[in-house]
């Protein structure tokens, strides 16, 4: 019982998101310094690689830092019988100097 309290309660707690970095040579401050800039989706993808690949080009494409996957649906299978998969990400970025985004904030197709 005592578990799935604390399963429940997490469910509702906020969460720290560490995204996936695909830039290196990110010192520690700017890796603590990374926040949310956009949102983007996939909705064709057969299986997590191509979910994953898809985003990470997604995010290099915008310039990005990283991204973290939000939400991942199975749809109707494709042609070949595999179930198609739709995902969201997060895409993130680190402020400038200013404190202002490095890239405009949106939503990225």
């Amino acid at each position: 019982m005592k578990e799935l309290v604390q399963d429940v309660l997490s469910i509702f707690s906020p969460q720290s998101v560490n995204p996936v970095l695909i830039r290196t040579g990110l010192s520690q401050r700017e890796i603590a310094s990374v926040q949310p800039f956009a949102v983007t989706s996939v909705s064709w993808a057969t299986s997590m690689e191509e979910l994953n690949a898809a985003f990470a080009h997604k995010a290099h494409e915008a310039g990005a830092v990283g991204y973290h996957i939000t939400d991942v649906e199975s749809h109707k299978a494709s042609s070949d019988g595999q179930p198609l998969l739709a995902a969201k990400a997060t895409l993130y970025n680190i402020p400038d100097e200013g404190g202002n985004e490095q890239l405009t904030a949106g939503f990225i197709l």
